[in-house]
């Protein structure tokens, strides 16, 4: 989470409709965002093996991304397998 998406902006601490406006705008966002991230991860499952594997993931990580949890992020799972992947390979190709 980015900083300017967490800090308060205090002009409107006195404002309590406008910090409820503002706390369900934010809330839809996110809840827009999680939609866009699960439906662009499940577009994954029509690449094959090969092109999953350019992009550092393997289909065991696409369909574990899509089956979590509705609230869990789909994309930093993807991001975490492919950056573990990548540093395993880099780490196995500097041990030969």
């Amino acid at each position: 989470m980015r900083t300017p998406d967490t800090a308060l902006d205090l002009t409107l601490a006195g404002k309590p409709a406008v910090l409820r406006l503002s706390a369900l705008t934010q809330g839809l966002v996110t809840v827009w965002r999680l939609l866009k991230n699960h439906r662009a991860a499940g577009h994954l499952h029509d690449l094959d093996d090969r092109q999953l594997a350019d992009i550092g993931l393997s289909r065991n990580d696409v369909r574990d991304a899509t089956m979590s949890a509705f609230f869990e992020d789909p994309s930093r799972h993807l991001t975490t397998a492919a950056r573990e992947r990548a540093n395993r390979y880099y780490r196995d190709a500097r041990s030969r």
